[in-house]
């Protein structure tokens, strides 16, 4: 039963490092993938800030189309106030001329606040330029980085596995089933230590009779609170 638990304790501690290496390699694919998505976050924003300035350089041109009619109009509203015959016919012609001029004032306000909206808007896609370009060189850096990474992963790994390979292979097939079913169950953790009757899994203690079987390290015992598998540790002075 002792060499069955160090195989157990030896496997473990295989598969515990397989999965630290598994989740480095899954957190820099998740960073690349965050700063991917920051990057398509600033694009997406050049896209509208484009679109915007599209609209605003077409409202412009419009109000300035508007402008020069209008002025056209004001300016034959005024060649007939040379000719006009009566007081009534005057002041209508200058009411309208007026009216038009207030509003032509009024479009050249607004063609002015575009100018000044077009330029924040040119200041703000220079500005999401500037981002994009450092965003993506880092990318391109961070990516060469991971894939270096990975690979050193990937090389170290397929080493372990090898080892894997054979410390499993120690171990007969109903007690490997037994140990995968508690490592999927207990976040990679099967097999725990006990000290001082304590379990080193889930912190709880034993059964005084369980304990004292479990010293005799004659048969596999699991713990009955969290089920995994036990072993006997001698308590350190620092424990």
């Amino acid at each position: 039963m002792k060499e069955n638990i160090s195989h157990l304790r030896e496997l473990q501690a295989i598969d515990l490092k397989i999965s630290t290496l598994d989740k480095e390699i899954a957190a820099n694919s998740a960073e690349i993938d965050n700063r991917r998505a920051s990057l398509d976050g600033h694009k997406e924003n050049l896209v509208q800030l484009t679109a915007k300035i599209a609209t605003c350089e077409q409202r412009r041109r419009e109000l300035e189309g508007e402008l020069e009619d209008e002025q056209a109009r004001i300016d034959d509203r005024q060649t007939k106030l040379m000719n006009v015959q009566t007081n009534r016919e005057y002041q209508s012609i200058l009411k309208e001329t007026e009216d038009a001029k207030k509003a032509n004032k009024q479009r050249e306000e607004t063609v002015v606040l575009l100018m000044q909206q077009i330029e924040t808007l040119n200041a703000q896609i220079e500005e999401e330029n500037k981002i994009c370009a450092e965003d993506e060189k880092m990318l391109a850096d961070d990516i060469a980085a991971l894939e270096k990474k990975t690979s050193q992963f990937t090389a170290e790994k397929s080493k372990i596995l090898k080892t894997r390979e054979s410390k499993a292979g120690a171990v007969t097939a109903s007690l490997l089933k037994k140990y995968t079913a508690i490592r999927d169950k207990r976040n990679g953790v099967a097999i725990v230590p006990v000290t001082g009757g304590v379990c080193r899994g889930c912190f709880m203690n034993i059964p005084p009779q369980l304990y004292n079987d479990l010293m005799k390290e004659d048969k596999l015992i699991s713990c009955p609170t969290c089920h995994r598998i036990m072993f006997h540790e001698t308590e350190t002075t620092d424990e």
